[in-house]
């Protein structure tokens, strides 16, 4: 009934202008009523034109396209003698729009999304669109859990025939949500699935969780995430029967049912590959990481298709399709699974293109690249060239695509795509680390200079335990086979008794250059020779054994140093890699006929596991050993190793463990032995790519293995804690707290740690 109505006012809209004359020949057409609008825009949309013979139909044709418009909210057509007169009542132009009470959603957004609905400042009013917007927004706020939303315009008529829009939000309180209730699992529990969820009741831990806050597209999100975790567990025939969002009263808070099918669970049957694989069967087979008897998981076929795919990459054949069919037996329960493989056509790369690198080089980038042009397509090699930009650490995103070429079944093009990011700094600040007390630092580096990859560093450190001048320069590229050359000159000042070590203090100064020659893409192996000018200051409260090292060998030493080292590096990126591992090797020697003759080992490992999206595992473990040779008897007592603080074993004062002198102040040793296992996590709101939280274990010592009678590990101080990093403007800040858990009473001990500057 109610559209009969509207559609009989619409017919007498249009018929009631048009019907007071009978048909005629028009003469001339005259517009009356027009304040902004051209009579040519008029005339433009009108389909009547002079000499036309004008009859009640064709005027009404007339009056209904002017409506159409929507230019005018009045259109009338009257006859003056054979003149057709044309009278309009023009709509007005919106002259402003003011929105208040909106904190949710932004203002600009708000008017762009008006804007592009055709309502915006200088365009023609219409109140059913400013209605249609108002219903949208209370939409968009419902979509929010913001159900007690009130949406009120209003509409004032300004001079000009023009009119000013005002609209008022109170958005209102969010709704909370109070339970999330499943019905009809067996196979888990509703806590079970609750931990599946994003959304639900927020925990009494966590008072600034946004868990509680309710929103389709969050509860959308959830349910993909249920059914992904059915159908990861054998429940292929797993369904969502339903969803509701209930409100209380007061509309204050929702309680969401999901209702659900769970299946039966079942298992693979017959895992086939039916195609041209190109290389051995058996190779993909191994590849696909399932087979009969495994439980049915969706991921862990897409993943087997995905690492069919990556291997025919390999091989160049960047088109490759590798579709899993599933045949579901639902009376054994059971699912044949069957990969068809097509490799399409294998491609070659016709052109690399690289842009956004507006301060570096093309060649700088080209020399990291492994995919070649005119060279067969490898996926290995795009993804080793991603990773060998990202750890240059001048951009701060690589994006590499790789498009067909239009036309062609055989070929592609590599597009790079980099963000440069500050490469160059200059710093001034002052720094405090729980080890060295207040640091003043001064630097400026350039990692990038003039964009030919080479990097440049004058520091200047000064804390209460050391001093420390540096001028290094590094020829990332000395050679056509990637060798690289660097040179460093510095001068540094110790005194360990600020850093309630021994009483001592070194005035050290060295000359070095060294070569850093690529195995592979992972592997290098450094050669550094140098001049060491070091003279030691005794004070009065040095241990007998430092007395008898003077005493024998003097206190002032010129030694000539080289240093060999092979590295190992995998990860991922940079800074804050989550996957991967580093390894290394080196030996420092003082070559004989110096001064002092004697040598240090190190070794390190350190490798994360990814374990989930933001969330890492690393393992970390350090060894170094050193001794005299030659005529030097012992290895000098100020190159001993320290452990404890904040780089080694958390909780325990810096460079603290080990053997005491006389006066109780640690002495060090010639063999430490360090490992930490950390687990890192995100934390809500927070920008993971700058800010990194974790929980750890540590555990280490230092031995002087002339004395010791034997290592053991029994002798190991550990402690477990959390810690934060924080890649600040200043350099790294980091922070930990820790417990240590079998500490002896002669252990000095620092729970809480921190480091705050930039060290080099």
């Amino acid at each position: 009934m109610r559209r009969l109505v509207v559609a009989v006012a619409l017919c007498v809209a249009v018929v009631a202008p048009v019907q007071a004359f009978e048909a005629f020949t028009v003469e001339d057409i005259r517009v009356e009523g027009l304040r902004r609008i051209a009579p040519g825009t008029v005339f433009n949309y009108f389909p009547i034109s002079t000499n036309d013979n004008v009859d009640r139909q064709l005027a009404a044709e007339g009056v209904r396209a002017l409506y159409d418009t929507g230019f005018f909210q009045d259109v009338e057509l009257q006859r003056d003698g054979n003149v057709l007169v044309v009278n309009v009542v023009e709509r007005p132009s919106v002259a402003e729009i003011e929105i208040t009470g909106n904190s949710a959603i932004p203002t600009d957004a708000l008017i762009q999304a008006m804007r592009d609905s055709g309502l915006a400042e200088g365009e023609t009013f219409n109140r059913a669109l400013l209605e249609g917007i108002e219903r949208e927004l209370r939409r968009q706020y419902f979509g929010q859990g913001r159900y007690d939303v009130e949406v009120e315009s209003t509409v004032s008529p300004l001079q000009r025939n023009r009119v000013a829009i005002r609209i008022d939000i109170d958005e209102g309180r969010t709704a909370r949500i109070r339970d999330v209730h499943f019905v009809g699992n067996e196979a888990f529990s509703d806590r079970e699935l609750a931990g599946v969820f994003n959304l639900g009741p927020r925990p009494w831990y966590l008072p600034f969780s946004r868990r509680d806050r309710y929103s389709r597209e969050a509860l959308g999100g959830d349910l993909e995430n249920l059914r992904s975790h059915y159908m990861n567990r054998g429940y292929a025939d797993f369904s969502l029967t339903s969803s509701q969002v209930s409100l209380t009263p007061d509309r204050s808070g929702i309680y969401v049912t999901v209702n659900l099918d769970e299946g039966e669970e079942y298992r693979l049957g017959e895992v086939r590959i039916v195609g041209d694989t190109i290389v051995e069967r058996e190779e993909m087979q191994e590849l696909l990481g399932v087979e009969e008897g495994d439980r049915f998981s969706q991921q862990e076929i897409t993943a087997g298709a995905s690492n069919i795919r990556e291997r025919l990459g390999v091989e160049g054949y960047a088109f490759a399709n590798v579709n899993p069919v599933p045949d579901i037996d639902r009376d054994n329960q059971t699912v044949d699974l069957t990969y068809y493989v097509d490799p399409g056509n294998r491609a070659y790369v016709r052109r690399l293109n690289i842009s956004g690198n507006f301060r570096t080089d093309d060649e700088v980038i080209r020399r990291e690249m492994r995919q070649m042009e005119g060279g067969w397509y490898s996926s290995e090699n795009i993804a080793t060239s991603r990773r060998r930009l990202n750890q240059l650490g001048f951009f701060e995103r690589v994006d590499i695509e790789t498009p067909q070429v239009p036309g062609e079944q055989d070929q592609i093009d590599v597009n790079v795509d980099v963000t440069e990011g500050l490469s160059g700094s200059l710093q001034a600040g002052i720094g405090y680390g729980s080890g060295q007390g207040m640091l003043l630092n001064f630097s400026v580096a350039q990692d990038n200079v003039l964009g030919t990859g080479d990097r440049m560093m004058l520091a200047l450190n000064n804390s209460r335990v050391s001093s420390l001048y540096r001028l290094t320069y590094t020829d990332r590229y000395y050679n056509v086979d990637g060798v690289t050359r660097y040179f460093n000159a510095s001068l540094r000042e110790t005194d360990a008794r600020r850093a309630r070590l021994s009483d001592y203090g070194v005035r050290q100064g060295n000359l070095d250059v060294g070569f850093g020659i690529p195995l592979n893409e992972q592997d290098e192996v450094r050669i550094d020779v140098g001049y060491e000018d070091l003279r030691l200051n005794l004070g009065s409260q040095a241990t007998e054994d430092q007395q008898d090292f003077v005493d024998e060998f003097g206190d002032h030493y010129i030694n000539y140093k080289t240093e060999l080292s092979w590295t190992r590096n995998t990860f991922d990126r940079r800074v804050f890699p989550t996957s991967g591992a580093r390894q290394s090797v080196g030996l420092e020697l003082a070559l004989p006929e110096s001064d002092l003759e004697y040598y240090k080992a190190r070794y390190s490992q350190q490798r994360y596991f990814p374990l989930a999206e933001d969330w890492s595992l690393s393992l970390h473990g350090r060894v170094g050993f050193g001794e005299g040779y030659g005529d030097t008897s012992r290895l000098p007592f100020f190159e001993n190793f320290f452990a404890g603080g904040i780089n080694s074993v958390r909780g325990y004062r810096a460079s603290s463990l080990g053997r005491r002198g006389a006066d109780d102040r640690p002495t060090g040793g010639n063999l430490r032995t360090v490992a930490n296992a950390e687990l890192f996590f995100p934390m809500p709101f927070v920008d993971s790519d700058a800010v990194r939280f974790s929980t750890f274990v540590d555990g280490g010592q230092v031995y002087d293995t002339r004395r010791d009678e034997s290592i053991r590990l029994d002798d190991w101080r550990y402690s477990a804690g959390v810690a934060f990093t924080w890649m600040s403007p200043l350099g790294a800040l980091t922070m930990s707290l820790a417990e240590p858990f079998n500490d002896g009473p002669e252990d000095d001990l620092d729970r809480f740690q921190f480091s705050l500057g930039q060290f080099f």
